[in-house]
């Protein structure tokens, strides 16, 4: 036994157990407080939900129920935003100045690479399936490594005790002799392992992973996933009160801590696992609970029933033995009903329970366990781009297509048991003897023996597999629920970690012509928080029409799960010059344009981000009927991918001076500073906070080189009219009092700012519906080209003629400007992103650093956002960027250099967005061999959005914009290429 302190509470605990545990123990539910101020508790058991955050030592939040308790723990509930007490924040010690820091040294600092190692044969997972094909692959001699995120191997079947010495019921000790066959197989184990990134590279496939706080890649020459599911509750009135929790974890806390805090209980949802865990607590004495099945009683379906027998007797009569001890214990079982809402006062005090005719009454209940089914734990699978599915099982969602032998369309990728889709952990083991038979066979041995003893074990094992299968299929059509929850309404929170109600989502679907789970997470931030969604996203299904195909889900991101920034920031060489790339339009041949099929408009803007969308509004303020055509959706590639930074002042990868004159950069700020006015005059006419502050922004100076530089920057800008100046380290502190100390001094410029890029386009939008603009997403232009009236264009779906075009398709701008025969030299760039969780207020500025790539500011729920132009890859799969682990970990030491109150701040996202390179200034103008044909393209488009969409507008209309646009136009690049 040990102790620790709980809000200055006394708890005793055992030895093993998890801080979660211990504290349920105690009678302590709640650990933290979210957002909406409402508390939380525990809920999944196994580190997903991010619910169990709690406080130890004074640090950022730690998962109570992946923590394990020590002696003299000072443990407290987790903030809303909560903030690391043992940051260094303000630091005594000058930074070292590093070499590498210089703008003309490309040289590493002496900090050591993150740690790489190999193996044969990497498997994520320690559940049944990644047990058996790890001891089957290291018995055949391959090099093995078996990985789990938790400390004791098993998985969420073979749940291990880290409390006592014996396991306790059959399916546990199976558990315990599996592992120990696993163990003295010569296998590699690793608990306490994260994998949070995965990604195909040049020379194979690369794992980040993260033990101890350490972050390290592995890289392995095939790699088994064997992730396995997770529970998939669903949204209703009250289900985030504390005392609610999955089933999973319910039984987790039972048998692997010897936790079973006292009831009233309900166990409700679907399915067996409901039914044995009640069994469990029965046989533990506890007889203070009921069970609500959505399911008929079994018997009403025999045909099932006897075919669940004959297919498994022992798992069969394993039920049968359940329902039986909860029957002679008088323990009620409401059949065919459901848990429809939750009540109580910080925590949970009753339930109501619904039944099939519609009648409902409500049950006293402390603790609730909920298991409405299961999902396939995919992310890791879908990020390596496995091909994928659409399944109903459940609810919709996506799973990973595979042979019965786990083999994926992906040479060197394997999936077994759940990760691909639920079945049961006989079928999960099946097909890992069946998945090792596979990669064992080019190793092993060709003689007669060899062969019919590989002949005699793969028959065994299919026949095994096949069994299994038929037996998983007779249990859940005999578990087939008989109610079905509609889904939910009103204040029912759906988004457990943004804290959205199903109201928000219902009016933003209506109001923004929503469409897909993509466009709800941006305009309602549901699916953005610690859980990535994997809690929400099969409730916010429920909200959408059928999807046609996988597109219709949201792509995984790295991180896999949250990281803190301090495990992978690691100093990079700075860089010079973007990474340009094709921009892959794909432009097949144009169809014959058919007349009939032509719609007619005024003008057609291209491109649906902020730049058409301004454009689009200015043009239907002067009376003109327009269309914008998107080929993907609005304001979701480069415009919905950036920091939202508005930028006044030059970066550190801005030039001042240029041949002996203004650069072209600078020669846009008078550009910049007008259109953040038309910014901020232009916010009332939104239906929405777009999150628009004007907060200044702060270069930092750390070297005597960035001194000399940053005068000569605020020098041309003072010329230009930029309230800019500098300031010195004292100054800096007042500005930024968690900056590190040592800098020398810095720019500050008061014009600066921050936006929130995605609720910006869906406010335009919503306005230009509002003013009859039709807007065409998902529809390509295929090919465009000038007539005498005006311009031909045809889409994806149908042709438009019209008297004028403006060019506003970002990276893809060069493309459509091609088809006309013009040469305009826009590249493709892919740029990362990188947003952390919500913490207390730590910079208040628009950060940036004087001699390395670096964007950082802080949201206004409390993310930072961390961007700066690091380029990010393509995925070779998907074809869309993707961060790159270089840039990754360059970008956030660079972030943590300036602000090392970061370090034990998690980030939650990252991802990458096609940018634009041109060169150093926008594209604005017609060029002159095309008239009624503009281009808007900027690489700076947020900031100079409304100020290009309104000269476009006034070009192509032939009047006078007011600037002077020489400079910019696109008849700087030459004559056309035809």
């Amino acid at each position: 036994m040990l102790d620790f302190t709980f809000e200055g509470r006394l708890i005793t605990a055992q030895r093993g157990q998890t801080v979660s545990a211990a504290l349920l123990s105690a009678g302590v539910l709640d650990h933290r407080t979210a957002s909406d101020g409402t508390k939380r508790g525990a809920f999944c058991g196994i580190g997903a939900c991010q619910e169990c955050l709690l406080s130890i030592n004074g640090g950022m939040p730690q998962r109570g129920c992946l923590t394990e308790v020590a002696p003299g723990m000072n443990v407290r509930r987790a903030l809303a935003l909560p903030v690391d007490e043992n940051a260094p924040g303000v630091s005594s010690q000058e930074p070292r100045r590093s070499e590498a820091m210089r703008p003309d040294n490309h040289g590493m600092s002496d900090e050591a690479p993150l740690e790489e190692i190999g193996c044969d044969i990497l498997i994520v997972g320690a559940g049944p399936a990644g047990l058996v094909v790890a001891r089957e692959l290291a018995r055949g001699g391959r090099d093995v490594l078996l990985v789990d995120e938790r400390h004791l191997p098993g998985g969420q079947y073979f749940k291990q005790n880290a409390v006592a010495a014996a396991q306790g019921d059959a399916q546990a000790k199976r558990g315990s002799m599996l592992i120990e066959e696993m163990v003295h197989s010569g296998a590699r184990y690793l608990g306490d392992t994260m994998v949070w990134s995965a990604a195909r590279e040049t020379d194979g496939l690369v794992l980040g992973a993260i033990k101890a706080g350490q972050a390290f890649y592995i890289r392995p020459s095939h790699l088994v996933i064997a992730t396995g599911a997770q529970e998939a509750p669903r949204a209703r009135p009250g289900w985030t009160l504390p005392g609610v929790m999955t089933t999973g974890a319910m039984q987790t806390f039972g048998r692997g801590y010897e936790v079973r805090p006292k009831g009233p209980l309900v166990i409700a949802g679907n399915g067996p696992l409901n039914l044995q865990l009640a069994a469990e607590y029965l046989a533990h004495g506890e007889t203070q609970m009921s069970v609500v099945e959505a399911a008929p009683p079994p018997w009403r379906r025999l045909c099932q029933m006897v075919l669940a027998f004959i297919w498994s007797p022992r798992l069969a009569l394993t039920g049968a033995r359940h329902l039986l001890a909860l029957r002679r214990a008088g323990v009620t079982i409401l059949w065919a009903s459901a848990a429809s809402a939750f009540e109580g006062k910080g925590s949970l005090q009753r339930v109501c329970i619904r039944g099939k005719d519609g009648s409902e009454k409500w049950a006293e209940a402390r603790l609730c366990a909920l298991g409405d089914g299961f999902l396939p734990a995919s992310e890791l699978a879908r990020l390596l781009g496995c091909r994928t599915r659409i399944s109903t099982r459940f609810g919709t969602h996506p799973e990973i297509g595979r042979r019965h032998d786990g083999q994926t369309e992906q040479e060197d990728i394997s999936i077994i048991g759940e990760a691909g889709s639920f079945g049961g952990a006989a079928l999960a083991q099946a097909q890992a003897v069946l998945c090792a038979d596979r990669l064992l066979t080019p190793h092993q041995g060709s003689s007669i023996r060899d062969i019919a003893s590989r002949l005699v074990r793969r028959s065994l094992a299919r026949l095994r597999y096949a069994v299994a299968a038929r037996f998983q299929s007779a249990l859940w059509k005999l578990y087939e629920p008989d109610i079905v929850l509609s889904r939910p309404t009103g204040d029912t929170i759906v988004c457990r970690c943004e804290c959205v109600t199903a109201k928000t989502v219902i009016e933003r679907i209506e109001r923004d012509h929503l469409s897909d789970l993509a466009a709800i997470k941006r305009a309602t931030r549901a699916g953005m928080g610690r859980c990535q969604g994997r809690f929400c996203q099969i409730t916010l299904m429920q909200f959408l029409p059928q999807p046609e195909d996988v597109q219709a889900f949201t792509a995984p991101q790295i991180p896999l799960r949250p990281v803190p920034i301090g495990a992978l920031a690691r100093q990079k060489p700075e860089w010079r010059g973007h990474r340009r790339v094709e921009t892959q339009l794909g432009r097949p041949a144009p169809r014959p344009i058919d007349k009939t099929r032509h719609r007619v408009a005024d003008v057609a803007v291209i491109g649906g981000g902020l730049v058409g969308l301004f454009a689009a509004r200015a043009l239907a303020q002067a009376g003109q009927k327009v269309v914008v055509l998107e080929k993907s959706r609005l304001g979701a590639l480069a415009s919905g991918g950036n920091a939202g930074s508005l930028h006044a002042q030059l970066m550190a990868f801005d030039p001042a001076e240029e041949g002996g004159g203004v650069s072209l950069q600078a020669r846009t700020l008078d550009l910049q500073r007008r259109s953040i006015a038309l910014w901020q005059a232009l916010r009332p006419e939104f239906d929405r906070d777009i999150e628009l502050s004007v907060c200044g922004g702060l270069v930092i100076a750390e070297t005597d080189a960035d001194m000399a530089r940053l005068r000569r920057k605020v020098a041309i800008e003072q010329q230009l009219g930029i309230a800019c100046s500098m300031v010195d380290a004292q100054q800096l502190r007042v500005i930024e009092p968690k900056l590190r100390e040592g800098f020398q001094g810095g720019a500050y410029c008061l014009e600066e700012g921050k936006i929130n890029p995605l609720a910006a386009a869906l406010a335009l939008a919503r306005l230009l519906r509002e003013r009859d603009v039709t807007i065409e997403e998902g529809q390509r232009v295929r090919g465009l080209k000038q007539v005498s009236n005006g311009f031909e264009i045809d889409t994806d779906n149908e042709g438009w003629s019209v008297g004028a075009v403006i060019n506003a398709a970002g990276a893809y701008a060069g493309d459509i400007a091609g088809m006309l025969g013009q040469s305009l030299p826009v590249y493709g760039a892919p740029l990362q992103m990188i947003v952390t969780e919500p913490v207390a207020p730590v910079v208040s500025s628009l950060l940036a650093h004087a001699s390395r790539h670096l964007t950082l500011k802080q949201a206004k729920n409390g993310s930072l956002l961390i961007g700066g132009g690091w380029s990010a890859g393509i995925d070779p799969i998907h074809g869309h960027p993707r961060p790159s682990r270089a840039s990754l970990e360059g970008n956030l030491w660079v972030a943590l250099r300036l602000l090392p109150a970061l370090s034990s701040v998690r980030i939650v996202r990252s991802w990458g967005a096609m940018n634009i390179d041109i060169d150093g200034a926008p594209i604005i103008g017609a060029q002159c061999d095309k008239p009624g044909f503009c281009s808007a393209v900027t690489a700076n488009g947020v900031t100079l959005a409304p100020l290009m969409g309104q000269a476009a507008c006034d070009l192509v209309l032939g009047k006078d914009t007011g600037l002077d646009l020489t400079t910019f136009s696109p008849d700087r690049f030459g004559s056309n290429i035809s």
